[in-house]
């Protein structure tokens, strides 16, 4: 470990917030060879300064934990969640809100400044402040809940992992949950309990609960091991009973199996599915659209927050005041923020690379009577645009981000406006980078105009960010024939 031998105890100042969660603080012991060095503290906030300890380095990132506060920060406050310093879930609620915030915002800004390498001054002239969410509790619509089973006591653990571990903490309540997902959570723990169905909790490895906020529909997903019988009707009953009892008007609706073996990675999306009872899918309600959603389905996990981000990306389309003839939506998914923002386009094209995602949205076009619509199954970066001249595009890519083939075919469709809207603000940078390096080698220019931090995830260092890129010179290049 070199100079940064584990157990030694240091004065530190912390100057900030990692990805991660853990506070990014500065050793303060004059005349010690560690001085200025930087440490990620456990449960540490900006502003504070206190004694740490080193406990481990990985991969060039020395860690420690708080062991005494010297100067306590005014952003302080006692988490709700008495699990919240062993529970993988939250890392921001020791933090009041205004204080995560403003740390969302410095993430954005200090990635594409310094990984981005755009200028301070152009980040500042063009980033307006965040959108922060009316709920910061009890707003995910999706929960994925690992699941073991204790031979000992022949019951099943629920709960969600420690951090950094496949530890899993029992927790009282999750805060962050829609209350319905943890009362499944609760029922489970009793149904999957029981010695007469200890075939079906062996095979379980993750019960995941989807949940229709403004629908008040439920869906579950059993992921399973192996093929074993599941009693998705007694399931059911037993969940509906516990819902008409708590009053908040939720019922089941939807329950699948998935098989996934042990061996079989999670991004795998080769598992078995299979309907045991009732529908097929969940509807959800985003102001005056309605969504389809399938158990594989992405949909953003923040309901009431996602029209806060669409109606911004909306916006951004008609900045100029002029609706586009034609909106290309990459990464589109189940068509949702194409759908949403139909009405700020005359035509829409959607492309994605998930066949039963591409079904969904043209179910969820028809079902909104939104014509002149369009969606595509292919990798964005493979597609074939031929002779499409869109004249905004929206790109929504996973957090890995996009691929550097589509940012030149960007170039090439020269769209007025790109509309980016990222989960990572990392690789947004760096797509960022590389978009404006290729627009150097052709004809086609383009600023950035806008950029607008969202708060998708209150109590996480997750952040949404949307940046609207404004065509200032081009040449339209129509693609070769093939």
């Amino acid at each position: 470990m070199g100079i940064f031998d584990s157990n030694k105890v240091f004065k530190a100042r912390c100057v900030g917030i990692s990805n991660e969660g853990y506070g990014v603080a500065r050793i303060e012991e004059t005349g010690a060879s560690e001085d200025g060095m930087k440490v990620f503290v456990e449960d540490m906030l900006p502003g504070e300064k206190g004694q740490v300890r080193l406990t481990r380095t990985e991969k060039n990132v020395t860690y420690a934990v708080r062991l005494k506060t010297a100067t306590t920060s005014e952003h302080r406050v006692d988490p709700l969640c008495h699990e919240f310093a062993r529970c993988g879930g939250c890392q921001l609620q020791h933090a009041d809100y205004a204080c995560q915030l403003r740390m969302k915002e410095n993430l954005v800004r200090s990635c594409l400044i310094r990984l981005g390498h755009f200028p301070e001054n152009e980040i500042r002239d063009c980033m307006e402040p965040i959108l922060g969410a009316s709920d910061m509790y009890y707003y995910r619509n999706q929960m994925q809940y690992p699941v073991e089973y204790n031979r000992e006591k022949r019951c099943v653990n629920i709960g969600l992992y420690e951090r950094n571990t496949h530890n899993i903490v029992e927790h009282e309540k999750c805060y962050l949950a829609d209350p319905a997902a943890e009362i499944i959570r609760g029922v489970a723990q009793i149904f999957f309990s029981d010695l007469s169905r200890i075939d079906a909790a062996r095979a379980l490895r993750q019960i995941v609960v989807r949940s229709g906020t403004m629908s008040k529909e439920l869906m579950v997903i059993f992921v399973i091991r192996k093929q074993v019988p599941v009693d998705g009707a007694g399931f059911a009953e037993a969940c509906d009973d516990a819902l008409k009892k708590a009053g908040n008007g939720m019922r089941m609706v939807s329950i699948w199996t998935e098989e996934r073996p042990s061996g079989m990675k999670w991004k795998n999306s080769k598992g078995l599915w299979t309907n045991i009872w009732g529908e097929t899918t969940i509807r959800e309600f985003l102001s005056n659209r309605v969504f389809r959603i399938s158990p594989d389905s992405f949909f953003q996990v923040n309901t009431k927050q996602a029209v806060v981000l669409y109606n911004k990306i909306k916006e951004y389309l008609r900045l100029d005041g002029a609706l586009p003839r034609m909106l290309l939506d990459l990464y589109c998914g189940t068509g949702t923020i194409g759908i949403y923002c139909s009405d700020a386009c005359h035509h829409m094209y959607g492309i994605e690379s998930v066949e039963s995602a591409v079904i969904d949205a043209r179910n969820n076009a028809r079902t909104n009577f939104i014509e002149d619509t369009e969606f595509f199954c292919s990798k964005a970066e493979d597609f074939d645009f031929g002779a499409m001249m869109p004249d905004a595009v929206i790109i929504d890519p996973p957090r890995k981000g996009c691929d550097e083939k589509l940012l030149g075919k960007l170039l090439q469709l020269a769209p007025s406006r790109i509309i980016y809207v990222s989960c990572n603000p990392a690789t947004l940078a760096r797509d960022l980078e590389r978009f404006f390096h290729l627009q150097e080698q052709g004809n086609v220019k383009y600023g950035i105009k806008k950029i607008c931090p969202v708060d998708m995830f209150p109590q996480t260092t997750h952040v949404e960010c949307i940046v609207c890129i404004q065509r200032t010179k081009a040449k339209k290049v129509k693609f070769p024939a093939v």
